[in-house]
């Protein structure tokens, strides 16, 4: 295989040559792309549909490999990712369908251009749908995305092969403005620790509240967090924006933890301060006992403590 292209479009079949695979942004072709399409089959060979929304064009040499990116390229063709990355996003005619709660074909095309292609341990497949029929399978994916009315279910976990897997839905609605930065947190999650296995094998071995805390928790610049009232029912509290206003007002010493209600999941003993987040206040322990105030008074409060300079 040419080094550039590994990982990129070009997939050896049974008779030594190649197909390039090629997946159109959210699925969609133009007239000039089409006549692309049709140019090359008539070249080297047969067109086929696949399951993913991509298109495979077979009968392809080594030799050909610059000429038929070539040509694609000209009519914003991209070659599909494929191997152990993050798969081209398939979604659902959200723009169109009658059933649509939300057209998902934007976020679809924004999630592809920031995580498409990035190397995992296997691959990683994921897919929007814009209502809850599921066209392009939100449950057969490692990462499945439905929108309802309120936002977005999640579906974790899931795979076809010999091997099947029903993902797992988490139950809570994640919001709209949430969604990109949420699934980029699984991708991450994932690939820090997987161990050459799918996301789904990554929960049947961890669990799925471990994985989460891996992948959705904050857990950098001197605060650790549980998962929040973004992605946790028992939530009151948005802990992630407690954290980026901590951080942005300045820098932790030691270590602080914030829980996003009354279970505390994220307080550590020795952690310098444990911040707990109730309906209309927090309660925070830190070295000098028990405080109670607003979520506003934070910032102001660790750096009276010395917490944060």
């Amino acid at each position: 295989m040419i080094q550039k292209y590994v990982n990129k479009g070009f997939i050896q079949q049974l008779d030594g040559t190649y197909t390039v695979l090629i997946h159109p942004v959210n699925g969609y072709l133009k007239p000039e792309q089409i006549e692309t399409v049709y140019k090359l089959a008539n070249q080297y060979g047969k067109v086929k549909l696949t399951v993913t929304e991509a298109i495979m064009i077979f009968g392809i040499k080594p030799e050909n490999f610059d000429q038929v990116a070539e040509e694609l390229a000209r009519v914003d063709l991209p070659l599909a990712d494929i191997g152990p990355v993050v798969r081209n996003v398939k979604v659902c005619s959200s723009q169109y369908c009658k059933h649509v709660i939300h057209d998902v074909t934007p976020l679809a095309a924004e999630i592809n251009q920031r995580l498409a292609g990035m190397t995992t341990p296997k691959k990683f497949k994921i897919s929007m749908n814009g209502c809850p029929n599921s066209c392009v399978e939100a449950q057969l994916n490692d990462l499945g995305i439905i929108a309802v009315k309120d936002g977005y279910w999640l579906y974790i976990g899931g795979k076809g092969g010999r091997q099947p897997q029903l993902a797992t839905r988490l139950d809570v609605v994640i919001k709209e403005e949430y969604l990109v930065e949420t699934v980029e947190r699984i991708v991450k999650g994932y690939i820090q620790v997987a161990q050459n296995e799918r996301l789904g094998e990554v929960i049947n071995r961890m669990g799925l509240l471990p994985f989460l805390k891996v992948a959705l928790a904050w857990n950098s610049e001197g605060i650790k967090t549980c998962i929040g009232a973004r992605y946790c029912k028992n939530g009151v509290g948005d802990v992630h924006a407690l954290a980026e206003n901590i951080t942005s007002n300045g820098n932790v010493q030691g270590n602080i933890t914030i829980s996003g209600c009354g279970n505390a999941c994220a307080v550590n003993p020795e952690a310098r301060c444990n911040v707990i987040v109730l309906k209309d206040r927090l309660w925070i322990n830190s070295d000098s006992g028990m405080d109670v105030l607003k979520a506003d008074q934070l910032s102001e409060y660790l750096k009276e403590k010395a917490i944060l300079k």
